[in-house]
This record gives C-alpha cells, sequence and structure tokens, in this order.
C-alpha cells in the first residue's frame, strides 16, 4: 500500500512538473556596453490562463529577494544595480519573459532565473535551471562601404552598425582630414529584430587627402569602437618629369654621335597611369598601369635627333613631357662642314685661308 501511494504521489509530481515548464537556454553572451537578451517562453496550468500574474527575474541560483533583476509591478524590489536597465522584450500574458538588460557590465554576469507568481498564495514556481550570462569586451565594429572618390568631385561615403538592442541607440560619428567640420544624415532601420543604424558623409576629396584615413565611430555610454577607411583618392597624371643621365639642361640633351643616351620618365597619378615614349609620331617604348618607364638608345645616329614625348594617360586625363635629343657629329664629318663654313666666310669677308684652317681645328 505504501509502495502504491508513493507511486501515485510521483505520478502527480511528474504530471504537475509537465504543466509548468520553460524554454529557455543554458547560457547566453552579451558584449560589454551593449545588451543583453535572454529568451524566456513559460508553461502553467491551464486552469490559469485568465490569472493576474507577476513576473520576477533573479540574479542568484536560488530565491535571494535581494538579488531580484526585474519585477513586473515596478522598481519596487529591484536591486538598485538593475534599475531602469531591465525590461521584458515580450508581453507576460503571451507566456514570453524573455528578458533584456541594458547597458551590460562584467557585473551583471552570473546566473538568472524566471520565477512566476498568480497571486493566489498557492500557484508560483521557480523555472529552474538558471541561464548563465557571460560578458566579453565590446567588439563589434561599424562598416565603412568604400565608394570612388576622385579629386574635386562631391562623394557619399557610407557607414552603419547592426544591432539587436533597441533600447539605448548608438551614435555614429566621422573623424575626417578635411578642414572643414564633416557633414553627414543619419538614419534608421529595422529588418526582423536587428536595427541598423547608417550615417551618409558628404565629402568632396582633395589630393592631399590621398592616403589619408577617414575613420566612422559608433559611440554607446560606456564603450565605443571604430573602422578606419585609407582614403584612395585617384586624380589625373601631375608633376610629370624627364631625367637623363647625360643631364638634361633646358629640356635637351647633347650626346655624340655613336654612344648611348637613356630618357626616365616619372609622373604621380592614381590610378597608375600608362605611359608611352614616342619620337616623330612613332611609339617606342610603353608600359601600362605604372608611374615610371626608361627610354634607351643605342648607337645613336643623327636620325635619332629630335623631340622625344612621354604621355602619361590614365582614366582621370592626359599628361605630356618633351625633351629634345643633339647630336654631335663625329670629328671627320664635322671637320669637313667646318672647313666648308669657315671657307664660305673666307671668301666673303676675306679671311686668310691659314688663318681660317687653324681656326677650324683649334678645337679638334
Amino acid at each position: 500500500m505504501i509502495g502504491r501511494s508513493f507511486f501515485l504521489l510521483s505520478l502527480l509530481q511528474a504530471v504537475v512538473s509537465g504543466q509548468w515548464s520553460a524554454d529557455n537556454p543554458g547560457a547566453v553572451t552579451a558584449q560589454n556596453g551593449l545588451c543583453a537578451q535572454i529568451p524566456c517562453h513559460y508553461k502553467y496550468p491551464s486552469t490559469l490562463n485568465s490569472k493576474p500574474r507577476i513576473g520576477i527575474w533573479f540574479n542568484s541560483e536560488t530565491l535571494d529577494f535581494s538579488s531580484v533583476a526585474f519585477f513586473s509591478e515596478g522598481y519596487i524590489t529591484v536591486s538598485p544595480k538593475f534599475l531602469h536597465r531591465t525590461r521584458l522584450s515580450g508581453v507576460l500574458r503571451d507566456n514570453d519573459c524573455s528578458l533584456v538588460i541594458d547597458k551590460v557590465t562584467q557585473e551583471d554576469a552570473g546566473p538568472y532565473f524566471f520565477r512566476v507568481d498568480f497571486l493566489d498564495g498557492q500557484n508560483d514556481y521557480n523555472y529552474q535551471p538558471a541561464t548563465q550570462l557571460y560578458v566579453t569586451d565590446f567588439t563589434d565594429k561599424p562598416t565603412i562601404f568604400p565608394a570612388e572618390m576622385v579629386a574635386g568631385q562631391p562623394v557619399n561615403v557610407t557607414c552603419s552598425f547592426n544591432t539587436t538592442c533597441n533600447g539605448t541607440a548608438p551614435i555614429l560619428t566621422w573623424v575626417t582630414p578635411a578642414d572643414d567640420p564633416p557633414s553627414a544624415s543619419r538614419s534608421v532601420t529595422q529588418w526582423g529584430d536587428t536595427l541598423t543604424y547608417t550615417s551618409v558623409l558628404y565629402l568632396t576629396p582633395a589630393l592631399k587627402h590621398h592616403g589619408q584615413n577617414l575613420t566612422c565611430r559608433v559611440t554607446y555610454p560606456t564603450v565605443s569602437s571604430e573602422q578606419i577607411l585609407t582614403m584612395a583618392v585617384e586624380y589625373a597624371p601631375r608633376n610629370q618629369s624627364i631625367t637623363s643621365p647625360d643631364n638634361v639642361n633646358n629640356s635637351g640633351v647633347n650626346v655624340k654621335e655613336g654612344n648611348s643616351v637613356e630618357f626616365f620618365c616619372s609622373v604621380q597619378s592614381f590610378p597608375a597611369s600608362n605611359l608611352t615614349w614616342r619620337h616623330l609620331g612613332a611609339t617606342l617604348n610603353t608600359t601600362r598601369s605604372s608611374n615610371e618607364l626608361w627610354l634607351k638608345i643605342l648607337q645613336v645616329t643623327r636620325q635619332d635627333a629630335g623631340d622625344y614625348q612621354c604621355v602619361a594617360e590614365n582614366e582621370h586625363g592626359t599628361g605630356k613631357g618633351n625633351v629634345t635629343l643633339m647630336i654631335e657629329l663625329r670629328g671627320s664629318e664635322k671637320t669637313w662642314k667646318c672647313l666648308v663654313a669657315l671657307i664660305v666666310l673666307a671668301v666673303i669677308l676675306g679671311v686668310v685661308p691659314v688663318i681660317v684652317w687653324a681656326a677650324c681645328f683649334r678645337n679638334k
């Protein structure tokens, strides 16, 4: 008889405990400064559906009224450290007991369990085991969406930050290398449980901003983080330069016939330019996506004399530079031409031939 009674009591307890149950995770993790969310849905005997009730969350493993994190009927019994920071994300009468803790700190870490009380002195229940809350460092960062930047042209740069916390709203700010204070618009959109905070920066980049940093910062009351974008400002070729180991004087180079000569063309541009060397309309050498190009001419002749042009091109413009190659003729041909010229002078001016000859060979 005693054995049968014990069996019936155990069965009754099993039935009752099956009517009182909760669906909540064993552990959740939140980032410092954001919010913690503990999902919770509870069940109770259907005979209590229309009964008034209160919901209580405890920050403990046991029933400790000095550790109340949330009380559905006000803040009278809530622990001071949770005051005005806790709320339910759902409706208690809809069996939703999900807890939200705003502005989470490391001190909030620990066990949490939910208790319901139907205020009749008989029907109340502690839903255990507790959910363990872990608090980690704030690591979320905003996202900057790169946009093509061209020197002197206005551009919009977008920064966004996603969160499922709908309590304290974050603030998005910009730090720019521009001389004027940044001008930006702000908006917030929601998709499901996710809130997206967006800031659009209006910027006119200059050439001097190339390689400098653009920073978007997200700020909460106790924490902040930032994302940095290195500005890649595109511009047309500029500061073109032509040099030579033989020295460029007044945009020209003198080279003796039969010797070799080298020219080096460089330019500043972004993206890198396509460079081409031309002479008398003919292309001599070319390179793609490089801001430097050499030109080497071996054993120059009189046909190599003249202007050489280095052309730099990218999608934003074209730059051109010129250098003149002057050929010093070989000694015999130079002497012959010298004699012809001096004989003509002698005939016209009456210069003595011996003196003409000496003058022609004096610097040979």
